[in-house]
């Protein structure tokens, strides 16, 4: 009887054994089913996080391009008649007179600077000549700052993003595990995110600093 009790507890721990490793092995070869709402919730999210990107750069880009001298017509502004508008925090320098491009091509004698960063008295004032008619003072120190702002746009866009690809059950992000370690797509995206948020964000540092760099140098020179 001992015998036989024996033998039928052994059988009951082996048949327990095999029910166990067989769950097991039924959970690591069938992958949990993602939540359609929460990819539709992910998918709505993502492309909001680049609608919103793409429209905060379609302000800062142009701002850097012209005051970087990177895009629009080069010339210079001539027999111009400034004056200051409004008061306070909201005084402006505005300026008319007459552009002319560099390269002779066009001439507006009726042009109009909105906005003048750095006054050079009676002297030729250097404009860019934007796509919209209007123009611009190329100015270093503005540059400077408002290519912090599109980094600083990347920057947000690529953090957001990473916190979206953060989301499924399957991502895990942990102290000395790889990011590769995660299934595709997931380890690879959340790798350049990554590294792209780091980036800009060392590159809206620094371009503040130029900022400052400038503009001190601007009051000094």
């Amino acid at each position: 009887m001992t015998g036989n009790g024996s033998a039928n507890a052994n059988g009951r721990a082996a048949r327990r054994k095999a029910g166990t490793a067989a769950v097991a092995t039924d959970s690591t070869t069938v992958p949990e089913k993602p939540s359609w709402t929460l990819t539709a919730f992910g998918v709505l999210l993502t492309a909001g996080v680049l609608a919103l990107a793409a429209w905060l750069m379609s302000f800062a880009w142009p701002a850097f391009a012209y005051h970087a001298a990177l895009a629009g017509t080069p010339g210079k502004l001539t027999s111009a008649h400034c004056y200051v508008t409004g008061s306070g925090k909201s005084a402006r320098r505005e300026c008319t007179g007459t552009f002319t491009a560099l390269n002779g091509t066009f001439t507006d004698t009726s042009a109009h600077v909105y906005e003048v960063i750095r006054y050079t008295g009676d002297g030729p004032m250097r404009l860019q000549r934007r796509s919209d008619g209007g123009y611009t003072q190329p100015e270093p120190a503005q540059a400077a700052l408002m290519l912090g702002v599109v980094c600083g746009i990347v920057c947000g866009a690529a953090g957001l993003l990473s916190l979206v690809c953060v989301g499924p059950r399957r991502v895990t992000v942990e102290k000395g595990v790889s990011l590769r370690a995660n299934p595709p797509p997931w380890g690879v995206l959340l790798l350049v995110l990554s590294r792209m948020t780091a980036a800009a964000a060392a590159a809206v540092a620094l371009s503040f600093v130029m900022f400052f760099v400038l503009l001190i140098g601007e009051l000094v020179f």
